[in-house]
């Protein structure tokens, strides 16, 4: 009992549960993530497109608007080859 108490008062109680919890979640999400894949290929795409941006966001390679615009253009284009 006392050895909780310490634990609360030094919030190391709420730290291992918001790591634990975040854990249990990253696990589920890869579950979830490499079962979707299993039913559609072309998730996994999408999922590695998502990886690249997140990791260019974080490195300040890139902003959101000028992968929005990447996108866009790259729709359009493919309309163009569509209509071709």
């Amino acid at each position: 009992m006392r050895n909780a108490i310490v634990h609360i008062v030094t919030r190391k109680a709420v730290q291992r549960a918001s790591r634990d919890h975040l854990l249990v979640e990253k696990c589920i999400h890869s579950q979830l993530s490499a079962e979707m894949t299993k039913e559609d290929p072309d998730i996994q795409i999408l999922l590695d497109h998502a990886k690249d941006l997140y990791s260019s966001l974080l490195r300040g390679k890139t902003t959101l608007a000028d992968d929005m615009l990447c996108d866009f253009d790259q729709t359009r284009e493919g309309y163009r080859e569509e209509e071709t």
